[in-house]
C-alpha cells in the first residue's frame, strides 16, 4: 500500500493519492485512522472508476456555479490566487474554501429527501444485484486508485462539498446527493465516505438493528420507485454490516 499527498496547484484541502490496497477492511483503517487525527473535519474516499468520477464533478462545479467568487470578499485570500492583482478566476487555495461551501450549502436549501424521492430515479433487478454485490464484496468495486480527501466541514453530508458529483441529467445532482446523505446521517447515523462514479458509501459505528433495517429498506424503495420486496436479499446483507453502498445514477452496469 502507498500513501502520497497530492500536491498541485489547485488544493482547496490536504488530499492523498492511495495505491496498492489489499483488501476493504485496509480501505476502512486508513478510513478510520484520518478520521481520528482530523475530528474536525471530513473525510472522503473517492469509489469507484476515479477518472470518471473526477470528470464529472468538475463539470457539476462549473455548470452549477459552486466555484464562482462573485459577491464574495476576496481581499483576505491569499496572495497565490491573484495574478498582477487580479482573482486567477477559479479556486486554487485553502483560503477559498468558504467561497466552495458557501455557493454549495445555498443550493441545498429547498432539497429535502422527499423532493430527491420525487425524481425520476429507478432500478432494476439486475441493479439491485450489482448493489447486492457491491455491499457483499465492496473491495471488488474500488478503482485501483483511491484519493483521499480531509474536507473542511464537520458534518460528514457537507462533505459532498469537496467531491461535488450528479453531473448528468438523469442522474442525482450534488444537491440532491446531500439531501439524501443529509438523510441517511439523521436517520440512521450513516456517515458519508465515499463519492464514486456510481456509488455512495455511508459508514456507522455499528450494525443497524432490525427495526432500521426494515425502515431504511422503505425509505430506498421510494427513492427508486420499487417494492419493498425486491429489496429482500439485499436487507439480509446490510444486516450484518455497518456500511452501506447505493447508486446516484440513472442506471448501473457491471
Amino acid at each position: 500500500m502507498k500513501i502520497e499527498p497530492l500536491t498541485t496547484n489547485e488544493i482547496l484541502f490536504d488530499s492523498f493519492l492511495i495505491e496498492n490496497l489489499n483488501s476493504f477492511d485496509e480501505f476502512i483503517e486508513i478510513y478510520e485512522k484520518y478520521k481520528h487525527n482530523n475530528s474536525d473535519k471530513t473525510i472522503i474516499l473517492t469509489l469507484d472508476d476515479l477518472g470518471q468520477a473526477e470528470y464529472t464533478s468538475g463539470h457539476s462545479i462549473h455548470s452549477n456555479d459552486i466555484d464562482e467568487t462573485e459577491g464574495y470578499d476576496l481581499s483576505g485570500l491569499d496572495k497565490a490566487c491573484f495574478e498582477n492583482n487580479e482573482h486567477l478566476g477559479y479556486l486554487s487555495t485553502p483560503s477559498e474554501f468558504f467561497i466552495r461551501i458557501g455557493n454549495f450549502l445555498k443550493q441545498t436549501k429547498d432539497i429535502d429527501f422527499k423532493s430527491v424521492c420525487e425524481r425520476d430515479l429507478t432500478i432494476d433487478e439486475d441493479e439491485i444485484s450489482i448493489l447486492e454485490k457491491i455491499n457483499l464484496s465492496p473491495f471488488e468495486y474500488l478503482d485501483e486508485q483511491i484519493i483521499l480527501k480531509i474536507v473542511p466541514v464537520k458534518k460528514p453530508y457537507e462533505g459532498i462539498s469537496g467531491f461535488p458529483n450528479g453531473y448528468f441529467e438523469s442522474d442525482l445532482n450534488p444537491f440532491e446527493n446531500y439531501a439524501l446523505s443529509k438523510h441517511l446521517f439523521e436517520k440512521y447515523n450513516f456517515e458519508l465516505f465515499g463519492i464514486g462514479a456510481s456509488f455512495l458509501g455511508f459508514i456507522r459505528n455499528e450494525k443497524l438493528g432490525e427495526n432500521k433495517v426494515k425502515e431504511l429498506i422503505i425509505n430506498l424503495s421510494k427513492l427508486y420507485k420499487t417494492t419493498e420486496s425486491a429489496f429482500d436479499r439485499f436487507s439480509e446483507i446490510i444486516k450484518d454490516k455497518n456500511y452501506l453502498f447505493i447508486k446516484y445514477i440513472e442506471y448501473l452496469e457491471e
